[in-house]
């Protein structure tokens, strides 16, 4: 199969070496023509250490129409190994279809988590939620579903979740079946790796209830921070600004920063923790301000510093005309970043932020970029098939999109 053929190469790297390659991992590259995934969001993945590649699952691969969402959610697993630049599908059964779940990668026992997501068969109608829990064994490619113990998290999407040592935290969500109507919560939940057994938490002392927000494991695996998201009105804003940390010793929780002098408060945004530079590092997400779709980097001093703009990223031009109606020049672009997006997927990968997919202004992508933790910069490692506004590959364009 495509993934043990992968497991055996021992070669030297033929590929430019753009891509993480702290860990040392041999990869030949002649074993690959180059592929593409599919432009695709709603989706999750993490960095493979071990491997030296990014792995995604799922995710909805139906563009909106009109800014309205449509669904036609998927149940492909992908890997895209950066130092070959290409994407490989693996050929393996698991989860079902399904989009806006929440994976965690747990490097101890070399496997990636999944718990929850959504389904509806068709773009209308109520969805179905999940509160399965799956594991990927990242050596042997295959999908179990655990069985814990005892009865855990309600289903749900769009919460946040992180492995710290042999512990699963999770925290928030929407726990709402609508496509017109949001149900945040704001409970955590742990589950013991090696026993599989739930225990709740509580809500108390800690952020409100959320959905949309970004999480991001400390280096040391003590604190689990917490940033922005959207509450039951998050179709209209206000999004919270507000960045939290969780103690995974004793489960109680600090304001970290209120944000209200830092970036405008967002929805599904990517978060990591640098401790080299004792900062949280943030990208993109969907603003609340008359940007929507971002590509701005934002860096949070955990000495109390405060915020910081990194990178600039796109900026208002003339604006738009009316909903989902953008001018050729809505934005300023920013060639040195990302397509503007949220929703995608985001991990770190190394001493770098990785990113790949996403919804944008034009639909979905495809392409993945990575921000160096070092230099504070950004490098596209595989160039985007669709998603991406005209001006970002054409001078001259008539519309904002193709």
């Amino acid at each position: 199969m495509i993934w043990m053929a992968w497991l055996a190469c021992t070669g030297t790297t033929t590929g430019d070496d753009t891509g993480p390659t702290d860990t040392g991992v041999a990869i030949d590259c002649s074993e690959y023509a180059l592929q593409l995934a599919n432009p695709v969001g709603e989706l999750e993945g993490a960095w493979d250490a071990n491997r030296a590649q990014l792995v995604f699952f799922g995710g909805n691969l139906a563009p909106a129409e009109e800014c309205q969402t449509r669904t036609e959610f998927g149940d492909e697993t992908w890997i895209f190994i950066p130092q070959c630049e290409t994407f490989v599908p693996l050929e393996i059964a698991g989860p079902s279809p399904r989009g806006r779940f929440m994976v965690a990668m747990d490097a101890d026992r070399d496997q990636l988590l999944l718990f929850g997501g959504r389904y509806r068969d068709g773009s209308s109608g109520s969805y179905t939620l999940h509160d399965d829990l799956w594991a990927l064994d990242l050596a042997s490619q295959t999908w179990t579903e655990l069985a814990p113990v005892n009865s855990g998290p309600s289903a749900r999407v769009n919460g946040a979740m992180a492995v710290s040592g042999t512990t699963l935290v999770l925290f928030g969500g929407n726990t709402s079946t609508s496509g017109a109507s949001y149900d945040p919560q704001d409970d955590v939940w742990s589950l013991d790796l090696d026993t599989l057994e739930w225990t709740d938490r509580g809500s108390t002392g800690g952020p409100d209830d959320k959905l949309f927000h970004a999480g991001a494991m400390s280096d040391d695996g003590s604190t689990y921070y917490l940033y922005g998201g959207g509450d039951e009105n998050a179709f209209f804003g206000d999004f919270h600004t507000d960045t939290w940390a969780l103690d995974v010793a004793d489960w109680s929780w600090s304001e970290v920063d209120d944000g209200a002098d830092g970036p405008l408060g967002r929805l599904a945004p990517s978060l990591v923790h640098d401790s080299d530079n004792n900062r949280l590092i943030m990208f993109g997400g969907h603003d609340d301000g008359l940007l929507g779709n971002t590509n701005d980097t934002w860096a949070l001093d955990l000495g109390g510093g405060g915020w910081s703009t990194v990178v600039t990223g796109d900026v208002i031009d003339e604006g738009g005309n009316g909903f989902c109606d953008f001018p050729t020049d809505f934005t300023a672009v920013d060639f040195t970043s990302p397509e503007r997006r949220h929703q995608h997927v985001s991990t770190r990968a190394g001493d770098r932020l990785m990113v790949f997919g996403g919804k944008t202004d034009c639909g979905l992508i495809n392409d993945v970029w990575q921000f160096d933790l070092a230099t504070d910069s950004w490098t596209e490692l595989s160039t985007a098939s669709a998603g991406e506004s005209c001006v970002r590959a054409s001078a001259n364009c008539s519309e904002h999109c193709f």
